[in-house]
């Protein structure tokens, strides 16, 4: 993380009296990289660690790497200092041994090389896109939403769900400062990388919870969900979306509504059912996005032979009142 984000975190912090978020770094790296330390909220008391560059700030820490057991048991190993190391093994103790699992969405599970094919790895000469009649590239999507959007050189974008951070990237091009957030820690590792690849220097990355963001009310001007609405309940991410949006600003979703992929009980939305929740919670969809569904391709590729082609919705909608 570097070392300058953490005032622009003091600025986002969620707080109900001012606090200062004091960074603890215990290992810098390059002078203004803190690749291992501590964020503390004097406020709440909470300790988020920062591990191989990544700030994780997630409130119940024992439940994040109770599903990372494989995770877990890396940064362990991998510690630099004997502050981050005794920090990692108060969790241990913590922990049902019969309840620890691997995240699908970390290094070693199903969706971490379908999503990086996609933003990053993909090339022309794959069997399948040398199949479609024109060149369709996997980045497609992101580079339509994204491309049609006006400059904003003061505004602060926030892109939900990230994954691997190319949307995040390309909104750093556009606005004055982007974040990218995502549950997976090998994603955001991954952004970073990214991000320390491309120079960019307007962009950040941290683990965290869509629905249960740490951040300030009121403070952004732009939020990008990209392909969410399956992975959680949708009526916490619009009340979640709609507090930290300054008054008027936009959002913009995309989703192929598939609630096949995860082993969830969620409700179940389509694109009609999809406008008239947000519509009930406090947004305004712009009439381009009110009048016909889109169809905006999208592609996975799942293994050697096996692809996941989507033609995703896009919604852009603006905060217009109170959530209800």
């Amino acid at each position: 993380m570097n070392i300058k984000f953490a005032n622009h975190l003091n600025c986002l912090f969620h707080r109900e009296k001012p606090i200062k978020l004091t960074l603890d770094a215990l290992h810098v790296v390059d002078g203004n990289e803190c690749f291992e330390g501590l964020l503390i909220c004097e406020q709440c008391n909470i300790r988020y660690p920062i591990i191989e560059g990544v700030p994780i700030l997630v409130k119940d820490f024992v439940s994040y790497v109770s599903h990372r057991g494989a995770t877990y048991g890396s940064w362990l190993l991998a510690c630099k200092t004997l502050k981050m190391k005794n920090f990692l093994k108060e969790f241990a103790y913590r922990l049902n041994p019969e309840g620890v699992s691997n995240d699908r969405y970390e290094h070693d599970g199903h969706w971490f090389g379908p999503y990086k094919w996609t933003q990053y790895d993909f090339t022309f000469d794959d069997p399948f896109l040398k199949l479609l009649k024109r060149d369709i590239k996997p980045t497609e999507l992101y580079d339509r939403i994204i491309g049609r959007m006006p400059l904003s050189m003061e505004g602060l974008a926030l892109d939900l769900g990230c994954s691997m951070g190319y949307a995040t990237l390309q909104l750093s091009h556009k606005y004055s400062y982007s974040v990218g957030i995502d549950l997976s820690y090998s994603s955001i590792r991954e952004a970073r990388r990214r991000m320390s690849q491309a120079n960019i220097r307007n962009a950040e990355f941290c683990v965290a919870d869509s629905v249960d963001l740490p951040f300030d009310a009121l403070k952004f001007d732009l939020i990008l969900v990209l392909n969410l609405l399956e992975l959680v309940d949708s009526n916490k991410l619009l009340a979640s979306i709609h507090r930290l949006l300054k008054p008027h600003a936009e959002a913009v979703f995309a989703d192929p509504y598939d609630y096949n992929r995860e082993p969830r009980q969620l409700l179940e939305l389509d694109g009609k059912s999809f406008r008239e929740l947000l519509s009930d919670s406090g947004f305004e969809i712009f009439e381009k996005s009110r009048k016909a569904e889109a169809f905006i391709p999208w592609i996975l590729k799942i293994a050697n032979r096996v692809y996941l082609f989507y033609f995703v919705d896009v919604i852009r909608a603006s905060k217009v009142s109170k959530h209800r």
